[in-house]
């Protein structure tokens, strides 16, 4: 050090570098430092071996198997309800418009949205209209007849049919009573179903009654088959 030069209290010597140090690092510096200039450990840097793999494989597989069955059964779950809700928001409305105008109105189903279907069943679609001119046993939509609704083809494995009585239609007179095109009052009852094996014959159908009053109850029957026979 040269005469006239202090040194501030703070000041270190500087270390000779070791193999391991650079120059200049501080005294601590194979602790908190060298990890970053020469990356992680051996062991953090240690791989799976093939069995581990293999055993994490097989169990990934496991759980597959496990959740795959319940994911297809809430998914056709879901579809079943949905399309319930969807028939019985139809049903309703054609009653209510029904009440509402003091008109028959009817709903059919329709796999063109623009006429009815006197052949297949309802998951084909349907369409709900003023009825104002009726004739026969068949329902038809007839020139200047206002549609109100068109419901397109029911997608997914899900069929609905209903019993005798109210297999091509449904029409409700101005008082809400669900009668023949004849005007006799009538009742019925609809089937949604889906064929899904994900689901069990004791869960994969809701089965819509309609009372001679024109009420609504939804109900869930059991021992269906996954063919989705019709209700009786």
């Amino acid at each position: 050090m040269c005469p006239g030069q202090t040194v501030h209290p703070q000041a270190q010597p500087l270390r000779r570098p070791t193999a391991s140090q650079p120059a200049g690092a501080p005294d601590n510096w194979d602790v908190k430092f060298q990890p970053y200039f020469f990356g992680t450990t051996k062991s953090a840097n240690r791989g799976f071996t093939l069995i581990e793999l293999l055993v994490s494989l097989s169990v990934l597989a496991i759980l597959m198997g496990l959740a795959v069955p319940s994911f297809r059964a809430t998914i056709a779950a879901n579809q079943l309800t949905s399309r319930t809700n969807e028939l019985v928001s139809a049903l309703n409305m054609a009653r209510s418009e029904a009440i509402r105008r003091g008109s028959r109105v009817t709903l059919c189903k329709s796999s063109t949205g623009t006429s009815c279907s006197s052949t297949g069943d309802w998951e084909q679609g349907w369409v709900v209209f003023v009825d104002t001119t009726r004739s026969g046993t068949t329902a038809s939509i007839d020139s200047g007849e206002t549609v109100l609704l068109v419901q397109q083809a029911v997608s997914g494995s899900t069929l609905i049919k209903g019993n005798l009585t109210v297999n091509s239609y449904v029409s409700f007179g101005a008082d809400g009573r669900p009668r023949t095109l004849a005007g006799i009052s009538t009742l019925g009852m609809l089937r949604s179903c889906n064929t899904s094996t994900a689901l069990t014959n004791n869960s994969r159908a809701r089965d819509v009654e309609l009372s001679r009053v024109g009420r609504l109850s939804t109900s869930t029957p059991t021992s269906v088959a996954s063919t989705c026979p019709a209700p009786t």
